[in-house]
C-alpha cells in the first residue's frame, strides 16, 4: 500500500494501519516532502484530540500518557498544542525490520538496479538520499577490509615487516644479497577490527629478476586487481636506515616507485625507515634528515609522510593504521593502462626502457674493453690469464643477452591496455591472488 505522509495515533490504536512486512523499497518508500504534504499544525487543536505525527522534525514534547491498543501497539498521546509530535529517528524504527530482511537478500548491485539511474531523479535528491540510506543498511555487520602494498628495494625488510604485522613466522625472509620475494604474495591479519591485506612485492634491481620482469609482475597484479574492482588504500615504502649512502639501486627504485604510483597518489604513501637497531640514534637521525631534504623532498611535497619502523608488531600496526582510513585509489600505472597504453608507453615503462638503454651502453663499453684486454693477454701468451678472461667475457655476453631480451619483450609486448592484459591473464592459470 502507499503510506500517507501522516499517520495518527488513533489509527494505529484502532488497527486501521497496515503493518505487515510486505514493504517495497521503491513503491512504498515515504514520498519526498512537498508543499502539499507539509501541513502546518492547526492554530487551536481540540484538547481531546491526539496530535498527528508529522515527518518533519520538531522539538520533542513530553507524552501525556501511554496506553496499549488492542493489537498490543504502544500509543503515545501528547499534550495538545505541543507541536506535531516527536522527530523521526535517524534510522526509522518502523522500517528497520523490513529493510534488514530485504538487505539480507540483496547486495549493492541489485539495489542499483531497483533504484535505477539516480541522475534522472527530479525530486531534489530525495531518491538519492534514500538510496544512500538503504545502501548503508546493506553494509551493516560487514567487516572492513583494506589493501596495503609494501614496496622498496631488495633488502629493505619488506617481508620481515609483513611477518611482524601479521604474526606469520613461516614467510621466507632473506638475510643475504639474494632476493626472496620472487613473486607477489598477499598476507592478511586483523588490526583494530579491520582486515588488512599486505601485498609483498619484489623490488627493482632484484637479484634474479630483471626490472622488466618486476614491472610485468606488478602490472599483472594491478590489472587483476582492477578487474575485481579492488583498490589500494595505501603504500608503505621501506628504506633501510642502515644504508650508509643512497646507492644507484636505491635511487632507481625510488624513481620507479614514483612513476608507478603517480604524484596525485603520494598522499597515500608512508616512507618508512627500517633497521634502526643497526645504527646509533645520531647516525639514524642524520641519514633520515638527508633523505627528507634530498632524496624524498619531491615525494614529501606531494603529501607523502614519514615513519620509523621499530621492528615490532606494534610499530608495524601503527604504520599500517596511518593508511587504513584512506579513500581507495588506483595507482598511475593502472590509470595509464586503462587509457589503452602499452606497458612500454607508461611512465614506469619508459623509466625501465631508459634503464635498458643505459645498461646496453655499459655492456657494450665493458665488452669492448674486455676484447682489448684479451688481445693483449693473448700476445703475452699467458694461458692462465687468458682462460679467466674468456670465462668473464662469456658472463658479460650473457648479461648483454638478458638486457637485449628485456628490450625485445618491452618492444614486442602486444598487450595494449588494461582490458587486453586482463584477458591475457585469464587465459593462463592459476588466477592471481589479489586479497
Amino acid at each position: 500500500m502507499t503510506r500517507d505522509s501522516k499517520v495518527t495515533a488513533a489509527e494505529v490504536s484502532s488497527g486501521d494501519v497496515d503493518t505487515d512486512d510486505g514493504f517495497d523499497l521503491v513503491n512504498d518508500a515515504p514520498p519526498p516532502p512537498t508543499a502539499s504534504t507539509q501541513v502546518a499544525p492547526p492554530a487551536a487543536p481540540p484538547a481531546e484530540a491526539s496530535t498527528s505525527v508529522s515527518r518533519t522534525s520538531h522539538p520533542s514534547p513530553s507524552p501525556k500518557k501511554i496506553k496499549k491498543s488492542k493489537r498490543n501497539t504502544t500509543v503515545l498521546e501528547y499534550e495538545s498544542g505541543s507541536g506535531s509530535g516527536p522527530p523521526i529517528p535517524p534510522k526509522p524504527a518502523s522500517y528497520a525490520s523490513q529493510i534488514e530482511a530485504i538487505a539480507s537478500k540483496m547486495d549493492a548491485t541489485s539495489l542499483d538496479r531497483s533504484i535505477g539511474d539516480l541522475s534522472e531523479t527530479t525530486d531534489d535528491g530525495y531518491t538519492k538520499r534514500l538510496y544512500n540510506s538503504l545502501k548503508g543498511h546493506l553494509d551493516w555487520g560487514r567487516e572492513k577490509e583494506v589493501l596495503i602494498a609494501v614496496m622498496g628495494m631488495t633488502g629493505a625488510g619488506k617481508t620481515t615487516f609483513i611477518s611482524k604485522a601479521t604474526g606469520k613466522k613461516n614467510l621466507k625472509i632473506g638475510h643475504s644479497l639474494e632476493s626472496c620475494t620472487r613473486d607477489i604474495s598477499v598476507h592478511s591479519t586483523k588490526i583494530d577490527g579491520t582486515i588488512v591485506h599486505f601485498v609483498d612485492t619484489p623490488g627493482f634491481s632484484d637479484t634474479y629478476l630483471s626490472d622488466t620482469d618486476v614491472l610485468h609482475l606488478i602490472a599483472d597484479y594491478l590489472a587483476s586487481a582492477y578487474k575485481q574492482d579492488v583498490k589500494l588504500h595505501g603504500i608503505i615504502y621501506l628504506h633501510p636506515i642502515s644504508e650508509i649512502r643512497m646507492t644507484n639501486p636505491a635511487t632507481k627504485n625510488l624513481e620507479m616507485f614514483r612513476k608507478l604510483t603517480g604524484e596525485k597518489n603520494l598522499k597515500n604513501v608512508i616512507l618508512a625507515t627500517s633497521m634502526w637497531d643497526r645504527v646509533t640514534i645520531e647516525e639514524g637521525e642524520s641519514r633520515e634528515q638527508e633523505l627528507c631534504n634530498k632524496f624524498w623532498s619531491i615525494l614529501l611535497t606531494f603529501g607523502a609522510r614519514t615513519a620509523r619502523y621499530g621492528g615490532t608488531p606494534e610499530s608495524a600496526h601503527e604504520i599500517a593504521g596511518m593508511l587504513m582510513d584512506n579513500k581507495p585509489f588506483y595507482v598511475q600505472l593502472q590509470e595509464e593502462m586503462k587509457d589503452n597504453k602499452a606497458l612500454a608507453d607508461t611512465s614506469a615503462g619508459r623509466e625501465v626502457m631508459q634503464e635498458i638503454d643505459r645498461m646496453k651502453q655499459q655492456h657494450e663499453r665493458e665488452l669492448s674493453e674486455m676484447k682489448e684486454m684479451m688481445q693483449r693477454t693473448q700476445e703475452e701468451n699467458n694461458q692462465a690469464a687468458m682462460k679467466a678472461l674468456e670465462e668473464h667475457y662469456k658472463k658479460m655476453l650473457e648479461n648483454m643477452e638478458r638486457t637485449l631480451k628485456d628490450e625485445r619483450r618491452m618492444n614486442e609486448d602486444k598487450v595494449r591496455g588494461l582490458e587486453d592484459r586482463i584477458a591475457a591473464l585469464e587465459s593462463r592459470p592459476p588466477p592471481c591472488n589479489i586479497m
